[in-house]
């Protein structure tokens, strides 16, 4: 009987001592009943991974995380362990990634299978990889929009300067240009006054233009260039007889002999003129009781 409660004592201690162990190791994310399989990859920063995070692949999950360590004492990469609890076989070139799991920034562990054909083994290492967070997209994806809108700003900011610099000069020019410009606007207001007073005479001109054009439509005006066309083909024939040497005129300028016996009779007529002016008795005979004699003037101009 004695020894009946010594044994019930001590299987009573060693069951709440592997109670406790596999308590401890559940809370840690361990098991100690379950068939595991470890493998490590080494990071650089682990962006707040935790002990116990699950460790998936393609949205399942088939492990979590179990040790995460300096791989040297104080510094130097970190060695992230985990163990796998499903029977998954994938390849030595498996990328281990780092990823956001909410929007929260929970960090977990998703394997991407490569394409060697070689399988990993328990306690190799494999790659590390680390997936840009959803911050670091958005943040990516601002910062040209950022860098966008600050030029903007300097263009905009720029613009304004000149167009106040503009707004200045120009009303420095038109105060200095006052009167002129009153001017102007007095000179503008009394064209506008002589226009209203012409605008009767103005509507009269181009009534008359208006109205000459219609009768320039309504006459015939094909008749008129035919008449033309016609006089033109006379003209062309008559230039056509003048440069071959017909009729007098084309003799006139084309021969040369018709031209010099031309000009010799003209300084004839010219020399008679002239005796006739100084001669006038010579060729002129009057008297009140008839001519006596009948001999004739035997003179000659030669």
């Amino acid at each position: 009987m004695k020894y009946t409660k010594e044994l019930v004592i001590g299987i009573t201690a060693v069951a709440t001592i592997i109670c406790f162990v596999w308590g401890y190791n559940f809370l840690k994310g361990k098991n100690v009943f379950t068939k595991k399989r470890d493998y490590y990859a080494f990071y650089e920063h682990v962006h707040g991974l935790q002990v116990g995070q699950p460790v998936t692949i393609n949205g399942f999950k088939i492990g979590q995380v179990t040790e995460i360590n300096f791989s040297k004492s104080n510094y130097g990469p970190l060695l992230v362990g985990f163990h796998i609890s499903k029977p998954i076989d994938f390849s030595k070139d498996t990328k281990v990634e780092i990823y956001d799991m909410d929007i929260m920034g929970a960090k977990g562990l998703q394997l991407k299978p490569g394409v060697l054909r070689m399988h990993a083994s328990p306690g190799d290492t494999l790659i590390g990889d680390i997936q840009i967070s959803l911050t670091e997209q958005v943040t990516k994806q601002f910062v040209p929009i950022k860098d966008g809108t600050e030029r903007l700003i300097n263009v905009l900011d720029s613009t304004l300067r000149s167009i106040t610099i503009l707004t200045e000069k120009a009303s420095l020019l038109i105060d200095a240009n006052h009167e002129s410009i009153t001017s102007a606007s007095g000179n503008i207001d009394t064209l506008s006054m002589t226009f209203n007073a012409q605008r009767q005479h103005f509507e009269d001109i181009v009534n008359n233009i208006k109205s000459f054009s219609e009768v320039l439509i309504e006459s015939d005006i094909d008749k008129a260039v035919l008449q033309v066309d016609e006089t033109m083909s006379s003209l062309d024939l008559v230039l056509n007889d003048v440069n071959s040497g017909r009729g007098s005129l084309g003799k006139f300028i084309k021969d040369g002999d018709f031209y010099s016996e031309m000009s010799e009779s003209m300084t004839q007529l010219e020399l008679l003129l002239k005796d006739m002016r100084e001669n006038p008795k010579k060729y002129v005979h009057f008297s009140l009781f008839g001519r006596k004699g009948s001999g004739s003037s035997k003179d000659s101009i030669k």
